[in-house]
């Protein structure tokens, strides 16, 4: 048998109950039976219907809901309503003075009387341990959203370092202003980067600036094989805009990890923004040689914006262009 313990706020609701409940009930006594009998009577209803409510919220309704423990609940629940009605029946009986007679249908009726008389505060109880339970489902849903996030900030591109280290050595040997100006921006990236990586959202217009940088690199990567334009609209307040940060890189990067750019024939990639939405697109031209690739990184995006937003982020790979769609997010006021 399960038996659930009551929490300190349920022992207060119940005592915040009977005194509500007794300025309802008293009178009705009082006029009845006089002063004496009714301050009787309204203790015993308060023992009695307590003791009756905390059977069912915190003993019968817990094992009603577990399959295995079902019949036997249901047995007890049978066991309980009997003793109920003769408790009832018997307790006023002798309190009030009044006749007790037995029999089945005077039990039925004394069962039916003791249920209005603790029918409001079970009720009580029961939608109070029903928000409780719900309310601790969504702390742990939180809690584990944010330890997904935790997660997911954690995952960065080794190669995305890596490969720009390779590029600085390279122009540090050959060109050291060039190296200086590459560094530069690239100290500028990582500062983005580090300012932000507890951050949920972040402006457009500070994600668009981040991808410029970003673009200034790979152009020393890859010279003119691969074109960026924008397409912004005009008056879009960018930085009213939020999306989550990285989302541009992570694009930007995935399309030159799977496609092929020359300077003859450069692979464009544009950036467009709405109001509603940020969009990279670009012609498919999938390299001849397998990517080294774990394939996470839309996945990690698609995985924020679902835990952060409860959107999701759309893929269209089946024309003759490869598109990624995310939502952009009005920021609130104050």
């Amino acid at each position: 048998m399960l038996l659930a313990r009551p929490s300190r706020s349920d022992l207060l609701t119940a005592a915040a109950y009977w005194p509500v409940a007794t300025a309802v009930i008293l009178p009705t006594y009082v006029q009845e039976f006089g002063w004496g009998l009714a301050l009787a009577g309204m203790t015993y209803t308060v023992l009695l219907d307590s003791a009756a409510v905390f059977a069912i919220v915190f003993g019968l309704v817990p094992n009603l809901l577990v399959p295995r423990y079902r019949l036997r609940a249901l047995l007890l629940l049978l066991a309980f309503l009997v003793a109920s009605g003769v408790s009832y029946a018997v307790g006023y009986g002798l309190i009030l003075h009044q006749t007790v007679h037995w029999g089945l249908m005077p039990l039925v009726g004394s069962i039916i009387r003791h249920a209005f008389s603790y029918g409001m505060l079970a009720v009580l109880l029961t939608g109070k341990r029903y928000f409780d339970v719900q309310q601790r489902l969504v702390l742990a849903q939180k809690a584990h959203a944010e330890s997904e996030l935790r997660n997911l900030r954690a995952q960065v591109d080794p190669h995305f370092l890596f490969n720009n280290l390779n590029v600085l050595r390279g122009l540090i040997q050959y060109d050291p202003v060039v190296a200086d100006e590459y560094l530069t921006h690239f100290a500028a990236l990582y500062r983005y980067l580090l300012r932000h990586k507890d951050d949920d959202f972040v402006s457009l217009a500070d994600e668009l600036g981040f991808a410029d940088e970003y673009v200034y690199l790979l152009r020393h990567r890859f010279g003119a094989a691969y074109g960026f334009r924008q397409q912004l609209p005009a008056h879009a307040g960018l930085s009213r805009l939020l999306v989550v940060p990285g989302t541009v890189q992570l694009l930007l990067e995935n399309a030159i990890k799977h496609n092929v750019g020359n300077e003859d024939d450069p692979l464009i990639i544009t950036i467009e923004a709405t109001e509603t939405s940020l969009t990279v697109r670009h012609p498919r031209r999938p390299k001849l040689t397998p990517v080294d690739s774990t394939g996470t990184g839309l996945a990690n995006l698609r995985e924020r914006y679902q835990l952060l937003a409860g959107q999701t982020i759309a893929v269209d790979d089946t024309g003759p262009e490869f598109k990624v769609t995310v939502p952009v997010l009005a920021a609130t006021s104050g």
